[in-house]
């Protein structure tokens, strides 16, 4: 599953988890903070779990989704102890739900990893403040409840008995594209197709690897069509997005940026070095902003373009790489008007 190679085997994304294990094995709780959507979050959940009963098998792990939750400190009181127990609880002499949970020697809590999920906007600064005073009132450090607190897209104050872990200090548009290359290594295509692919599917998704995940999946077909395609992606996955027109033309843009410019560059320094003595008959020329070009090595793609056409009957280079060269120059105008190529276009000048 894609959701298993990326949580436990991209190297970012398993050492966010492996960090994360290393503290909560520690006996110590911690806020996990995500600014967009959480990748496969159930595998993330699993696999957390996982590495953690590997590390430390005096404990259970326990997920609660307290989307519905606005009381953190009775929830956990009558989540964790029975109904004895809770008799025995009194506002004036325990002072908060948590600080008689803190003091209580015979609540399950003591021997859990408890991970709380869904965690509202308008609740995130109480679950955190409750669970900073649970464990501020803990006598032991390591005879307590240890808490995986999930926060969604927000941002909160975190107690210092609660240790952050931020997603995106690990995570970056690196880790999407190598998500992506991972997924069509198996694609019988030149490396040069891979990375336009990967670059695509990565742009498109603004780095959201589920997303880029299912765009890369579908293969060169991304690329060929890449609106068409993409609409299709998002119209499957109820996926709601405006414009998404624009944005899959930037996105291709830019993907194709990176693999055409420095095609045509070496081109360009090819040519030159092959046909200098030549090309040099015909110099100095005067640019589009009226500045005097005296060496070959200094001439742009146009440039080269027009003195080879301007002196067309003195063959200055071979019929077939002045074909190429006009090829260059009108993919380099198309890029720099901000317009993206078609496939065809991307064949002809061989990137691809």
């Amino acid at each position: 599953m894609t959701g298993e190679l990326w949580w436990r085997r991209l190297v970012n994304s398993a050492r966010f988890l492996d960090d994360l294990k290393d503290t909560l094995a520690d006996d110590r709780s911690v806020v996990l903070i995500f600014d967009t959507d959480i990748p496969w979050l159930e595998i993330m959940t699993g696999t957390i779990e996982q590495k953690l009963a590997d590390a430390n098998d005096n404990r259970t792990f326990d997920i609660h989704n307290v989307s519905k939750v606005d009381s953190p400190g009775d929830y956990l009181k009558e989540r964790y102890c029975s109904k004895e127990e809770q008799k025995k609880y009194w506002p004036t002499t325990h002072g908060s739900p948590e600080k008689f949970l803190a003091q209580n020697k015979v609540t399950p809590l003591n021997k859990r990893y408890v991970c709380l999920m869904g965690i509202k906007t308008e609740n995130a600064s109480k679950w955190t403040a409750s669970i900073a005073e649970y464990l501020e009132n803990c006598d032991d450090v390591h005879k307590h409840g240890v808490f995986i607190i999930i926060l969604e897209g927000m941002n909160v104050p975190v107690s210092k008995h609660l240790t952050a872990f931020r997603y995106d200090d690990y995570i970056t548009d690196y880790d999407c594209m190598m998500l992506c290359l991972t997924l069509v290594s198996d694609l019988k295509c030149n490396r040069a197709e891979k990375m336009y692919l990967c670059e695509t599917a990565s742009n498109i998704a603004h780095n959201n690897v589920e997303l880029a995940a299912m765009l890369v999946s579908r293969r060169t077909a991304l690329i060929q069509e890449p609106y068409k395609v993409s609409a299709e992606v998002f119209e499957e996955n109820e996926i709601k997005v405006t414009n998404l027109k624009e944005r899959v033309r930037m996105a291709v843009w830019e993907a194709q940026i990176k693999l055409v410019f420095p095609k045509i560059e070496n081109f360009r320094a090819d040519l030159i070095r092959k046909y200098e003595n030549k090309i040099s008959r015909y110099l100095p020329i005067r640019s589009s902003n009226n500045d005097v070009v005296d060496k070959a090595s200094d001439l742009e793609i146009g440039q080269l373009y027009f003195i080879c056409k301007a002196n067309c009957s003195q063959k200055v280079i071979d019929l077939s790489e002045y074909e190429m060269l006009k090829k260059m120059r009108d993919v380099r105008n198309t890029l720099a008007h901000w317009e993206a190529l078609s496939y065809e276009q991307l064949i002809g000048i061989n990137v691809i």
